[in-house]
């Protein structure tokens, strides 16, 4: 069997805060809380958020795909939240249909 992507972690200064962008960009359920961790069970990945206090763990280098059901709902939801726009929806080429935000932190 090949190796398969069950878990993504993202470290960060502004746990709460990031955990609850997530929570509502995407309308999850209240999170798994620990200490210094915030969870989400997605399907078929576990999305974590860890508070760290060392900045150059808290990089802005994480870059997460989402499918979703409906990408204009969310994107709208996001802007909402007040990410930054990368792109906005965009069909492709190869017939897929994306948007690209930053999320609080910057990934």
């Amino acid at each position: 069997m090949p190796p398969v992507v069950d878990t993504a972690i993202i470290f960060t200064a502004n746990m709460v805060e990031l955990a609850a962008f997530y929570q509502k960009a995407f309308e999850l359920d209240d999170p798994a809380e620990q200490d210094r961790h915030r969870g989400f069970q997605l399907d078929g990945l576990y999305l974590g958020i860890d508070q760290t206090d060392d900045q150059d763990q808290a990089s802005s280098s994480v870059a997460l795909w989402f499918r979703v059901d409906d990408l204009e709902r969310t994107f709208a939801r996001m802007v909402g939240l007040g990410c930054e726009v990368r792109y906005g929806p965009t069909d492709t080429p190869w017939g897929d249909r994306l948007a690209a935000v930053f999320d609080p932190d910057g990934n």
